[in-house]
C-alpha cells in the first residue's frame, strides 16, 4: 500500500492508503476514545466517541470512518472535543441503566473505564430508567437489556466473524434492542454459544454465566496457550486467579483462530466430572482402594511382566486418546512398542485414521501432508462439506464456511444422509442413503467429466475407469438422490475456481477408504489444488489426532481385544463413547486406566493412575491442516499428579529393571 503522511496534534505521522484517521492514531500511539470499534470489524460510527476536528471540515467527524488521505491535518483533543465527548458518555449512562456495583463486568468495563477518565461523577440530564427484560435461557451467556448502550460490535462480530447473524437491532428509537432471530430468547435461537460476542461487549450487557464475579481481569493472571479441544487450534488467553480458571478469551476475537467456540471458551470451565487426584488399586475385596504412586505403577510393572512371560507381548495392549500431547504419546508408544515389544497400539480413533491413511495412500502413495490449510475455506467459492457437521464437531471451521458463504457468495453443497444444521443453510443438500455415499461422489466425477468441467488426467487411472459406469439414472436409483439433483452439483462444483471439499465422521467413522480416495480424486480432476496442496481439508476426530497418527501411536492395520490379557488405556480428560470398547474391556484379565476423570471405565479398572487436565499440561500438538501448536501449563496440578510422560517413563523404568 502507498505510504501518507498526516499530520496529527501538530505532530506529522506516517499512515496507509485506505486506513482511517483511528487506524492511524492507533498505529502511532495516538489515544482516541471508542466504544462501538473493534478492529478487524466493519466501522459504524456509533457511540461518536473518537470524534476529531479535521481541518477544512465545517464539522468534527468520526474517526473510525473518516478516510485518512495524505496532507490531512487533524486534531485529537481540544477542549469542545473533551465537552462532547462528556457529554456522550452522560446520555449513554442516562439512556439505560448502568448501576456499576451490581455489574458482574465491573472493573472489566469499558464505559466505565472511560467514565473515570472523564471524572464523570455526576450527570447533567434525567435518567430514563427503562425496565428491560434479562435473557437467562442461554445455558451460558446472559444478555441484559438494561445495560446495552446500542453500540453494535455483538452484532457485527456474530455476522462478520463468527457468521450465523443470530443477533441484529429490532424495534426502533428508544425501544431499540439487540435480538436473537424473530426476537426468540438466546437459548432457544440459532445462536451456537461461542461467546465472541461476549468479548465484544464494552459493557455488561452480555456476559458469561461460568465466569461471572470470579474475578476482574487487573485481579488474574493472563497466560496465552492453545486449544487443545478439537484441533483447529485457536489461540487462548487463559484468566487464572488463585490456581482457578476464571476466563477463556479468544487471544485475537478477530483473528484468524482467534474466535473460539462453545468447547474452548465455556466447557472447560463448566466441568461436572470428579477428578482422579490419587492412585487406586484393587484390593482383596475387590474395591478400588487409595495407595501410593509407587505401589500402582509397581502393580502396573509386575503384572504386564508376568503376562508378557506367561502369553508373550502380544498379550499386552496399549489404547491412547487422541487428545493426549505429542511428548505424552511419543512416550507412550516407546513404551508399548520397545520396551513391553507390542504391536498392539492403537489410538481410540484408530479406524479413522486407517480409513484417511488408506485412502490417501491409494490417491498418491505419500503421507498426511496433502490437505490445505483451513483458513483457505475464506477464499473459495463452493465448498462441499461431505458427512460432516462441521458446527458442532468444529465450530470455528464451521463459521469459516459460513463467512465464505456469507462474504465471498460461496456456494454450499451439502452431502449427508442425515439432517445437520448445515442442511438448512445450504444452497443444495444431497441425500443419500447411508452406506451410497461412494457412488454418489463417482456419480458427481461421472457428470463433471461428461460437460468437460474436469480434466481425467489428474485423477487415478483406476478411479477414472471405474467412474465410467456411474450415470446420473444409475446413480440416482442406487442413491435415492434426483438426476437433476446430481447434475446441479455436478455443475456448482466443477465450474468452481476455488471449490474445497470438507468431509467428517460420516465418511471416516465406517472405516471404509473408498468413499474418501474418490473425494481426493474429485479435487484432482477438478483442478482443486492449491500450491501442492489438494483443496481437501478431513476434519479429525480429536485435538491431537494427526500428531497421535504422525508418530506412530495408531495401528496401521488395528487389532482386536480378544486375545489381549493387559489393557493400558491412556485416558487423560478424555471419555470414551464407544461402548463396544468398553465391553470389550471388561473382559481383559488386567486394566490399567490413565485418567483425569472418573468414569465407567476406571470403576471396572484394577489399577487407576491421575492424570493432569488440559490446563495443568505442556506440550506440543499438530492441529488439523499439520501446524505445530504448543499449549502452555495455566494451572498447577494437585499434589502428587505428575505429568502424563513422567508417569509414562517412570513405568518404562520398572518394567526394563524386570526384564
Amino acid at each position: 500500500m502507498k505510504e501518507i503522511k498526516l499530520t496529527i496534534n501538530g505532530r506529522e505521522v506516517r499512515g496507509k492508503e485506505g486506513n482511517t484517521v483511528l487506524d492511524v492514531c492507533r498505529a502511532n500511539d495516538i489515544y482516541v476514545p471508542t466504544l462501538c470499534y473493534i478492529e478487524g470489524l466493519s466501522s459504524v460510527g456509533a457511540c461518536r466517541l473518537c470524534m476529531v476536528e479535521i481541518e477544512g471540515e465545517r464539522r468534527i467527524n468520526p474517526a473510525c470512518t473518516y478516510p485518512a488521505r495524505d496532507g490531512l491535518v487533524v486534531k485529537t483533543t481540544s477542549e469542545q472535543l473533551e465537552g462532547y465527548r462528556r457529554m456522550i458518555l452522560e446520555l449513554i449512562f442516562t439512556e439505560r441503566n448502568h448501576f456499576c456495583m451490581f455489574c458482574a463486568q465491573s472493573g472489566d468495563c469499558e464505559l466505565q473505564d472511560l467514565a473515570y477518565r472523564y471524572q464523570m461523577d455526576h450527570v447533567r440530564y434525567p435518567y430514563a430508567f427503562p425496565s428491560l427484560p434479562v435473557d437467562t435461557l442461554n445455558d451460558y451467556v446472559v444478555l441484559d437489556h438494561n445495560r446495552c448502550m446500542l453500540c453494535g460490535r455483538c452484532v457485527r462480530i456474530c455476522s462478520e466473524v463468527v457468521g450465523i447473524h443470530t443477533l441484529d437491532f429490532a424495534r426502533r428509537g428508544f425501544r431499540t434492542m439487540v435480538c436473537a432471530d424473530l426476537d426468540q430468547p438466546l437459548g432457544e435461537s440459532s445462536c451456537i454459544s461461542c461467546g465472541a460476542c461476549v468479548q465484544a461487549c464494552p459493557t455488561g450487557a452480555i456476559f458469561s454465566k461460568v465466569s461471572a464475579y470470579k474475578g476482574r481481569t487487573s485481579e488474574c493472571q493472563e497466560i496465552e496457550s492453545v486449544c487443545s479441544q478439537c484441533g483447529v487450534g485457536c489461540e487462548i488467553r487463559v484468566l487464572v486467579r488463585d490456581n482457578n480458571l476464571v476466563r477463556i478469551d479468544g487471544a485475537e476475537l478477530t483473528g484468524l483462530r482467534g474466535q473460539l467456540c462453545r468447547k474452548g471458551r465455556f466447557d472447560p470451565l463448566s466441568e461436572t466430572r470428579h477428578r482422579v487426584t490419587t492412585p487406586l488399586k484393587r484390593d482383596g475385596k475387590g474395591q478400588l482402594k487409595e495407595c501410593s504412586l509407587d505401589e500402582a505403577l509397581e502393580l502396573i510393572a509386575d503384572k504386564m511382566g508376568e503376562i508378557s512371560r506367561s502369553y508373550g507381548p502380544g498379550a499386552i495392549a496399549g489404547i491412547a486418546s487422541a487428545k493426549g500431547s505429542n511428548d505424552s504419546l511419543e512416550r507412550f508408544n516407546r513404551l508399548f512398542r520397545e520396551v513391553i515389544g507390542t504391536d498392539k497400539v492403537d489410538t481410540m480413533d484408530g479406524d479413522s485414521y486407517r480409513a484417511i491413511a488408506r485412502a490417501i495412500e491409494s490417491f498418491n502413495g505419500k503421507g498426511l501432508e496433502i490437505e490445505c490449510p483451513m483458513e483457505k475455506i475464506l477464499e473459495a467459492d463452493c465448498i462441499m462439506v461431505v458427512g460432516a457437521d462441521p458446527l458442532e464437531s468444529h465450530p470455528v471451521l464451521g463459521c469459516y464456511i459460513l463467512r465464505a458463504v456469507a462474504r465471498r457468495g460461496a456456494r454450499l453443497v451439502v452431502i449427508d444422509p442425515l439432517r445437520n444444521s448445515f442442511a438448512y443453510r445450504a444452497h443444495l443438500w444431497l441425500k443419500p442413503e447411508e452406506g451410497t455415499e461412494d457412488s454418489l461422489i463417482k456419480g458427481l466425477a461421472h457428470l463433471i467429466m461428461e460437460k468437460g468441467l474436469g480434466d481425467w488426467k489428474r485423477a487415478k487411472r483406476g478411479f477414472v475407469k471405474a467412474i465410467k459406469d456411474y450415470s446420473a439414472d444409475r446413480v440416482s436409483k442406487g442413491t435415492g438422490v434426483k438426476a437433476e439433483d446430481l447434475e446441479r452439483a455436478a455443475e456448482i462444483y466443477g465450474r468452481a475456481k476455488h471449490g474445497i471439499i470438507v468431509y467428517g465422521e460420516g465418511i471416516v467413522s465406517k472405516g471404509d477408504a473408498e468413499p474418501i480416495a474418490s473425494l481426493l480424486n474429485l479435487a484432482a480432476m477438478t483442478g482443486n489444488f492449491t500450491k501442492d496442496k489438494l483443496r481437501v481439508i478431513s476434519l479429525k476426530p480429536n485435538g491431537n489426532s494427526r500428531g497421535a497418527w504422525e508418530l506412530g501411536v495408531a495401528s496401521k492395520n488395528g487389532f482386536e481385544l480378544g486375545d489381549v490379557k493387559a489393557v493400558y488405556l491412556f485416558l487423560a480428560d478424555d471419555a470414551i463413547q464407544d461402548e463396544n470398547l468398553v465391553a470389550q474391556l471388561k473382559e481383559v484379565e488386567f486394566l490399567a486406566v490413565q485418567s483425569s476423570y472418573h468414569s465407567p471405565v476406571t470403576s471396572m479398572a484394577d489399577v487407576v493412575l491421575p492424570s493432569p487436565i488440559w490446563a495443568e499440561r505442556e506440550g506440543r500438538y499438530v492441529a488439523l491442516d499439520g501446524s505445530l501448536r504448543h499449549s502452555r501449563r495455566v494451572l498447577e496440578s494437585g499434589q502428587g499428579i505428575k505429568d502424563d510422560w513422567q508417569l509414562m517413563e517412570e513405568l518404562m523404568k520398572r518394567l526394563k529393571g524386570g526384564k
